[in-house]
């Protein structure tokens, strides 16, 4: 029995100085895989990177909104060839972010769509960031359900009516570190009609860490905190959350090779959230505030 992160970002400058640190404190909290995504062209190319010095960290690429200025045609050609390796497990993250990105929303709906007629007929799942851009997601993705292989609502904050729609068009569900917030009781209700086969965890990081490490650098091994909170609204014990999460995120992700080794524990020890992980500070990226440059390269929210 093992935990899959199914999002995080773990090329950024904070896991710089305890890079290895990390990846041996998911091990020993049992988590075995995790989707390592990318944001534009060169992070794209770090998730690949990783796999010649970890296993277990499988890449995802995409485009996240954040970039959509950046973003032309002739960025396609090298985004193709990415998501056609083998090894890349999704597409994305790609999305709509009008919290942050209101500056520049033709730009993102522009870009959003041009990368959905890429995701056609890849056959990857497809991770998706929505944050406030509901309605036009909807829009846009609707036209093109049928030719798309699965769509998973990365770090979801929607509200029961979204919860709805996103369901009639199959989507799967991951939640973040949001899911523990002690004022989190609006996304706490989307969980209960969902079901249970379309449940992931994630921690987005390092952003989003659980309550009671909000504003901290989120990792990997946090991750128990959300599979306890997902099991008090499901009346589920953390152990059957990772379980039913994990084997979601295998379906969903079609992983292949080793994964991390996680000791030979019961899965109750495993999920015991007391591992020491370092007290250093990071904005919650759902608290608007400046950017967070000195924290990660040239995102300012995941």
């Amino acid at each position: 029995m093992d935990i899959i992160d199914s999002h995080a970002h773990l090329f950024m400058e904070a896991f710089d100085e305890d890079y290895e640190g990390v990846l041996e404190r998911a091990r020993q909290a049992g988590v075995t895989r995790i989707v390592n995504v990318g944001l534009e062209t060169e992070t794209n190319r770090e998730v690949l990177r990783a796999l010649a010095k970890t296993t277990g960290l499988h890449p995802a690429v995409g485009w996240h909104p954040h970039e959509a200025l950046n973003f032309t045609e002739a960025c396609l050609p090298e985004l193709e060839r990415q998501l056609n390796l083998p090894e890349v497990v999704a597409f994305g993250e790609i999305g709509l972010d009008y919290h942050w990105g209101r500056d520049y929303i033709p730009a993102q709906k522009k870009a959003l769509s041009r990368l959905i007629e890429l995701a056609e007929g890849s056959g990857k799942p497809v991770i998706i960031h929505c944050r406030e851009a509901w309605e036009d997601f909807f829009d846009l993705i609707a036209p093109h359900r049928a030719s798309l292989k699965e769509i998973l609502l990365h770090c979801y904050s929607g509200n029961l009516a979204d919860t709805k729609r996103a369901l009639d068009l199959g989507c799967h569900f991951s939640y973040a570190g949001a899911i523990t917030f002690k004022n989190s009781a609006d996304l706490r209700a989307t969980v209960p009609p969902i079901p249970l086969e379309r449940l992931l965890i994630e921690t987005d990081a390092p952003y989003l860490a659980p309550h009671p490490r909000r504003g901290k650098r989120n990792e990997p091994a946090l991750l128990t905190y959300h599979a306890e909170a997902l099991g008090q609204i499901l009346d589920l014990s953390p152990a059957e959350v990772a379980q039913l999460t994990a084997d979601n995120a295998r379906r969903l992700f079609n992983f292949t090779g080793p994964g991390l080794p996680i000791p030979d524990l019961p899965i109750q020890d495993l999920l015991a959230p007391d591992l020491p992980t370092p007290d250093l500070p990071i904005q919650d990226p759902l608290v608007p505030g400046p950017a967070k440059g000195a924290q990660r390269k040239s995102h300012e929210d995941v």
